[in-house]
């Protein structure tokens, strides 16, 4: 009687543990799994069946061969601790999982089965990977710039006496490719101070209508937009610079999401004690799987990639916004198009 009091108050504390815990039979056979294994494997009864559902890969997404899991390897006696894997769980989300196995031996050393943790890190792989993406990005956008400012500013030199026009055009391109890699140092910095804590805003009392034009107005030339919203001043606190990035790095996504031929929308409206800038483009929408990442660092949609950049910039809008003791998301999104908005607290 004591024993099974004492297996059922250890069957309540592995079950209330949030990390998955299983424990198999020398066959293979499950003995037991918690709460937390059952939500991310679902009902499977062998390790075979598990490995069928669950389809285990290096996180390299190679696949793994059957010696090398870790529960085949706890099962032969071997104990395996911090091995990274990919897998499917039962809600059809991929996953990464570090895995710890270890046999199960009785008191004369014979092999009575083997338990198995997880430890899901898939948020930290995702950003692990999108750092070795942006250090990539990084090495090929800075050289990039910086072969072509060195070519340009040399034709620049032999074209100012012989033709100033095209020398004036060259300089207009040297510009461009200086400000493009201004945003990207511009970019790691804001990503290192934020991860440390600190989102640096000196907010002042300004006429938020008044960037919010000069912003459309800014990239006016990239396409067409419509700007909709109250002509009068509209005061707020803000940091200048800070909200003008925000407001670049909306217009900027619209702009290259839209539907070639049609206009982004911004609108500019006061409600509540929130000043709300929409940026709306018509494109194809964002898939349900990609607005959930949307604002994490260094994810970009497959679309997304191909116009290159960092991946970071609604992260840092985000977080600029709510430095600003506002806030900024996803409004709607569809085959029509999808609305990106932030709000900032008026001063009446």
């Amino acid at each position: 009687m004591a024993f099974e009091l004492e297996g059922a108050w250890l069957r309540e504390l592995l079950d209330a543990l949030p990390i998955p815990v299983v424990v198999y039979a020398p066959d293979g056979t499950m003995r037991f799994m918690n709460r937390a294994r059952f939500e991310m494997a679902g009902d499977v009864k062998t390790l075979g069946e598990a490995v069928a559902r669950m389809s285990p890969e290096h996180e390299d997404g190679t696949p793994f061969m059957r010696e090398q899991l870790p529960g085949i390897r706890a099962l032969n006696g071997e104990t395996v601790t911090g091995e990274r894997m990919r897998l499917i769980a039962a809600s059809g989300q991929r996953i990464v999982v570090v895995a710890n196995a270890s046999p199960l031996r009785g008191a004369g050393g014979e092999l009575l089965g083997a338990v198995l943790v997880f430890h899901d890190i898939t948020k930290m792989s995702e950003l692990e990977r999108g750092r070795r993406e942006l250090f990539s990005m990084a090495n090929h956008d800075l050289r990039t710039p910086l072969t072509t400012i060195l070519g340009y500013t040399q034709m620049a030199q032999r074209q100012i006496d012989r033709d100033p026009q095209r020398a004036l055009r060259t300089l207009a391109e040297i510009e461009r490719q200086t400000l493009r890699m201004v945003r990207l140092v511009h970019d790691l910095l804001d990503v290192a101070r934020f991860e440390s804590g600190v989102v640096p805003v000196t907010p002042t009392l300004g006429d938020l209508s008044h960037h919010v034009r000069v912003g459309v107005e800014r990239h006016s030339a990239e396409g067409k937009i419509v700007l909709q919203g109250p002509d009068g001043a509209l005061r707020a606190l803000f940091d200048a610079d800070r909200v003008d990035q925000i407001i670049d790095n909306l217009i900027a996504n619209a702009l290259r999401h839209t539907t070639p031929g049609t206009s982004v929308v911004v609108k500019l409206a006061v409600e509540g004690t929130e000043a709300i800038v929409r940026v709306v483009d018509q494109g194809a929408g964002i898939v349900p799987d990609e607005q959930a990442r949307l604002f994490t660092p260094f994810y970009q949609t497959p679309r997304g990639r191909s116009y290159g950049g960092t991946g970071l910039g609604l992260h840092i809008s985000r977080r600029i916004a709510e430095a600003h003791g506002g806030r900024l998301w996803l409004e709607s999104t569809g085959t029509s198009g999808s609305t990106f908005a932030f709000a900032l607290p008026v001063q009446r």
